[in-house]
């Protein structure tokens, strides 16, 4: 499929698991938790498909196939996808068919299975209740996911959803140190990893001391990259117009190649459009802002020509509601803002203790709220193309250090993203300097080491007084202190998965949230921020408003795009700053457009605004 038909505004997905898989699932995964059975069906009946048509305007939706049950209970879920899918092919909507990666039910004929992944002790590794992670070097499991792709395509898959790309077990992350084992430790990939590099798989990771640790990690992420191609081809060997995507889940706000495995630079390649699911619904608190500008911004820089969508939550799933319909429309505005594709998210909601859908009679104002977005999007589909973005400060990618030294690096990275984000002054990831040759400012984490091709203004944040503070590491724990730990949290998590009362008690702890929600939307102090600020000096265009704005800069030939998103909870003025006299017309999808010219401009902006101006 060409890249233009997977663009903002032509590619319109929603995220809709539903059907008796969902249903079975969603009662295994959250242990017995009540479901609206009667509008999991119906959202892959007609009056559905209607609903995800007309009112939501998507022409994609990501539909159950395989959630990783037995084949002889799963028949019924294939069979019902090849129904849903000719149903919604009938209302011009095309589907992907979601397919289980990493792992599998254990329940029937799976338990005779021995293609489970297994940890240091040879212990299966739990992902939720009653599934196990299963070995990606399992001949039987590659068999198994290559018969999956086969039969989907088959049933009418137009493209095929990889979810969980993830590598067996992922370590935690707790007081600055990583607790437990990562991938797999059964015989077949323990000799893998010693015949390509003679060396035993680590039981634990020190990845910022360990160079064995990095060329672990380095490996296990390969053998994911190796595995997601291998699958993608043999999908396109069988169909060659069908569409690979995969969820990258969290790749930018988590160190996901080291907890997952995930190289997103490397699976970019591997898929038509990459998907990120992750915590950054958008959401301004006063001192914390949640947002996925962060999260798109640098995995525009690490995607190439790749096109780039997002599924962001608020809290995860089984914990978030059906969300209002304004914050959908900031969600829509800020991934169309900042050059992506946000899928819609359509299922998985829990309102009243039980799991419904979007597409359930009583969102009636959420699905009008979206489709208002999204059809105009369809309409302005020629105004995201074509264009470079033009942000007159850069900030430097850290490379492989994010995620080697995260709790070093991420605090001064993100801390100086969100100071930014939050001041409306509009910035740019690149992996190098030469990449920022056009810049006025380049931030980076570290001083430059070689010789570097940029000669604006340079701010290295490792040398401003107080950010030298902040990326500081700590003294390493002692290794008695660090056993006990992991002992405490390892058994901790499989309790969560195991036992329906230590379930509760953590999640009535919000435990959950402390592993999976990330402290860096949290401001940095605001004695920092002024320094950062006062480094940079006057820069322009910015956006001032009393709450926080974001502003994203493109450029098409003579003409400059100036997107505008409004974080806060209702309408406000908004002030833009140009750096010379401008003069042109801006529009929006909640409403009215207009003329403006001047150097400076004040509109109200309720949500999205899109100013067009020529230089």
């Amino acid at each position: 499929m060409r890249h233009d038909e997977l663009s903002i505004g032509r590619h319109r997905p929603i995220y809709l698991w539903a059907g008796p898989g969902t249903i079975r699932m969603n009662r295994l995964k959250f242990m017995g938790a009540p479901v609206d059975v009667e509008a999991h069906l119906e959202a892959y009946t007609e009056a559905g498909a209607q609903r995800v048509a007309e009112e939501l305007g998507n022409n994609w939706a990501y539909l159950t196939y395989n959630w990783g049950f037995p084949p002889e209970i799963e028949q019924e879920d294939w069979e019902t996808f090849e129904k849903a899918a000719a149903i919604y092919h009938q209302r011009g909507i095309r589907v992907f068919a979601y397919i289980q990666t990493s792992n599998a039910v254990f329940d029937g004929s799976h338990r005779a299975r021995d293609w489970f992944a297994q940890d240091p002790r040879g212990r299966p590794i739990y992902y939720y209740t009653g599934r196990y992670m299963t070995c990606w070097l399992h001949p039987d499991w590659l068999a198994h996911l290559r018969d999956r792709i086969r039969d989907a395509i088959a049933r009418g898959a137009d493209g095929i959803f990889f979810d969980n790309p993830w590598h067996a077990a992922q370590p935690l992350l707790f007081a600055r140190m990583w607790l437990g084992p990562a991938g797999c430790y059964c015989p077949r990939c323990r000799r893998a990893f010693q015949q390509a590099t003679g060396l035993e798989i680590p039981r634990s990771l020190e990845p910022e001391r360990e160079e064995a640790a990095r060329l672990y990690l380095r490996w296990r992420a390969q053998q994911v990259t190796d595995t997601l191609t291998a699958l993608a081809d043999y999908a396109r060997s069988l169909r060659p117009d069908i569409v690979i995507s995969a969820n990258d889940f969290d790749a930018v706000m988590r160190p996901s190649f080291l907890i997952y495995g995930i190289d997103l630079a490397k699976l970019a390649r591997v898929q038509d459009i990459l998907m990120i699911e992750d915590y950054g619904l958008p959401r301004w608190d006063g001192d914390r802002l949640v947002n996925n500008a962060l999260t798109l911004r640098t995995a525009r820089a690490l995607a190439g020509e790749t096109p780039l969508s997002t599924l962001p939550y608020d809290r995860g799933i089984g914990f978030d509601g059906v969300y209002p319909p304004r914050r959908f429309q900031q969600a829509i505005a800020e991934a169309a803002a900042c050059g992506a594709i946000l899928v819609i998210k359509g299922t998985e909601f829990v309102e009243g203790g039980t799991f419904t859908v979007l597409t359930a009679p009583r969102y009636a104002e959420q699905r009008r709220a979206i489709g208002t977005y999204q059809r105009w999007l369809a309409d302005h589909a020629a105004l995201y193309e074509g264009r470079e973005n033009c942000a007159p400060l850069a900030l430097l990618h850290p490379g492989d250090a994010l995620w080697a030294e995260w709790t070093r690096i991420a605090p001064l990275y993100f801390g100086a993203a969100q100071t930014l984000l939050d001041a409306g002054i509009p910035w740019r990831v690149v992996r190098s300097p030469d990449e920022a040759m056009d810049a006025r400012v380049l931030v980076s984490v570290q001083p430059p080491s070689g010789v570097a091709g940029f000669h604006g203004r340079w701010i290295v944040l490792s040398e401003l007084r107080g950010w030298r503070d902040l990326g500081r590491g700590e003294r390493p724990i002692a290794p008695a202190v660090r056993r006990v730990l992991e002992g405490i949290g390892l058994g901790l998590y499989r309790a969560y998965f195991r036992s329906r009362l230590a379930r509760r008690w953590m999640d009535r702890l919000q435990m959950v949230h402390f592993f999976v929600q990330s402290p860096y939307f949290q401001l940095p102090p605001a004695s920092l921020r002024q320094e950062l600020l006062a480094a940079i000096g006057p820069i322009a265009p910015r956006a001032i408003a009393s709450q926080p704005v974001l502003i994203e800069v493109w450029r098409r030939g003579s003409e400059e795009q100036i997107h505008l998103v409004n974080y806060g909870a209702t309408e406000q003025e908004v002030e833009i700053q140009f750096p010379s006299g401008r003069s042109g017309r801006w529009i929006s999808p909640d409403g009215g457009a207009g003329a403006f010219e001047g150097d400076r401009i004040r509109l109200r902006l309720d949500v999205y605004a899109v100013l067009i101006a020529r230089r």
